[in-house]
């Protein structure tokens, strides 16, 4: 039994001595991306064309996954947004931003970098300063898959910018100015507002704002809602009037106004027009 033991434990000293992975600071592939973002600070992306596989994917921090020709894509993109993109300095002390590589034992090997992307917005006149982590796996000597985490807000923002200046902005809502009927108490009213919500959340997910306001006197709500485009406004349509929030909705408010802004489509104030709707387009500012 004590030989058994004495065995054992050599066989954990021996595993313990041999680390799963080697992390390197200053090897070939922690430099190769080191110059993928100093050739993205120069707005070039022929580096990048050469370090990335033909095969690659991309998943960003939303979850969605792209293949070569779209990242490249929206590299360019990036670049139509920002001007003057930069990135923190690395030198690998592991104080502050850093790009460190990983080499396992499995052969599999993964390139990390931690850093702050900082840049000038070209439409909203902003500067924009946010931290983000990238994680880059190696097949060979390229770029096989790139995981990105970080927020998305400061390139939908601007990106929101650029579309309501050029008038491609797709985003539409509704703004109802609505009076609370007799009989109809405010309480009640919250009640039938959750389980409003509750259906929206469940089933109309391009729907980003949903909004009852009160007023001083609790007699009027005006509601707010935004559609990511004309379909999703449709859809909403659709799902009113074929759902069970139509009938509780029409005794609990009279409509006294119904305003539908943004670049709806013909077919969007087609299928809201027995509503009295009055259209509204854009034309200064953005939407978000």
């Amino acid at each position: 039994m004590k030989k058994v033991l004495l065995l054992w434990g050599l066989g954990l000293l021996i595993s313990c001595a041999q680390p799963y992975a080697k992390i390197e600071v200053k090897d070939e592939k922690s430099a190769i991306i080191q110059k993928v973002f100093d050739e993205v600070s120069m707005e070039n992306t022929a580096y990048l064309e050469e370090v990335f596989s033909d095969d690659m994917k991309m998943v960003n921090a939303m979850e969605q996954e792209f293949d070569k020709v779209a990242f490249i894509a929206g590299i360019n993109d990036m670049f139509d947004l920002f001007n003057d993109i930069t990135f923190d300095p690395v030198d690998g002390d592991a104080d502050g931003s850093e790009i460190e590589t990983n080499y396992y034992a499995n052969n599999k090997v993964w390139t990390s970098i931690w850093n702050n992307f900082s840049a000038m917005g070209k439409y909203t006149g902003q500067k924009v300063n946010f931290p983000f982590h990238i994680s880059y796996q190696w097949e060979g000597d390229k770029i096989i898959e790139e995981y990105q985490f970080f927020d998305l807000s400061a390139f939908e923002k601007e990106a929101n910018a650029r579309a309501s200046q050029n008038k491609t902005n797709e985003k539409v809502g509704f703004i109802l100015e609505l009076s609370i009927n007799k009989g109809h108490s405010i309480e009640a009213v919250k009640v039938f507002l959750e389980s409003l919500t509750t259906f929206m959340r469940a089933n109309e997910p391009a729907a980003y704002d949903y909004g009852y306001y009160l007023s001083p006197d609790q007699k009027k709500i005006t509601l707010i809602e935004k559609y990511a485009n004309s379909e999703a406004a449709i859809l909403h349509a659709n799902n009113f009037e074929s759902g069970p929030n139509m009938e509780p909705f029409l005794a609990a408010f009279t409509i006294e106004s119904f305003v539908l802004f943004g670049n709806s489509s013909d077919a969007l104030r087609e299928r809201i027009k027995a509503y009295g709707v009055s259209p509204r387009e854009l034309i200064g500012g953005w939407t978000n």
